[in-house]
C-alpha cells in the first residue's frame, strides 16, 4: 500500500471512530437508553446513514425522511434556526443525525411521558386518529429493543456504529 492509500485508510477509520459513541453520548445527553436509539435506527433506516425516503410523494404535504434516524424534513426549519443543521449535515454527519433523533424522542417524552406512545409518535406523530400507527411502530421498536437487550451491549453499540445489522 502506498503512503496515500495508508492515509486514506487511516482517515476512514478515524471518521468511523468519530461517531463510534454517538448513540451512547446522545443517550446520555437526553437520558435515553442508547439501545433504544439503536432500535429506532434499525427500524427507521436499517442503520443506513445515507437512507432517504419521500413521504406523500407528489402532494402538497410531501416530506423527506433523512439519515440513520430518518429525521423528517418538517424539522429542518427549526433545526436550521436553532442549531444551523441542514439536510446535508443530517446525511453527512451520522452522529448529528443520532443527536437530532434523540432530541426529537426526548421532546415526545417531555410532551407525553415515558411510554410506548411517545416512542410510537417518533414515527407517527401525536395527531388524533394515529393511535394504531403509533402502536404498530412502537411494537416494531419494542421487539428490536428486546432483542438488543438480550445481547452484549458493547458489541451491539459497536456493530450499530459501523452500520452493521444488530438484529
Amino acid at each position: 500500500m502506498n503512503i496515500y492509500g495508508f492515509f486514506i485508510a487511516l482517515l476512514f477509520l478515524v471518521s468511523k471512530g468519530a461517531w463510534a459513541f454517538c448513540y451512547e453520548k446522545a443517550g446520555a445527553t437526553y437520558q435515553i437508553d442508547p439501545l433504544l436509539l439503536i432500535a429506532i435506527s434499525q427500524v427507521e433506516s436499517g442503520l443506513n446513514p445515507n437512507a432517504t425516503n419521500i413521504n406523500k410523494k407528489g402532494t402538497k404535504n410531501q416530506s423527506e425522511d433523512i439519515g440513520l434516524m430518518q429525521i423528517n424534513s418538517t424539522w429542518l426549519p427549526m433545526l436550521s434556526d436553532k442549531w444551523n443543521i441542514t439536510r446535508e449535515k443530517l446525511i453527512s454527519d451520522p452522529c448529528q443525525n443520532v443527536y437530532v433523533g434523540a432530541y426529537i424522542l426526548a421532546m415526545n417524552i417531555s410532551k407525553n411521558g415515558v411510554n410506548w406512545q411517545s416512542i410510537g409518535a417518533y414515527n407517527a406523530g401525536f395527531k388524533e386518529g394515529r393511535d394504531a400507527a403509533r402502536i404498530k411502530y412502537a411494537k416494531k421498536v419494542y421487539n428490536v429493543y428486546l432483542d438488543l437487550k438480550r445481547g452484549n451491549r458493547m458489541d451491539i453499540i459497536a456493530k450499530a456504529t459501523k452500520g452493521e445489522r444488530v438484529k
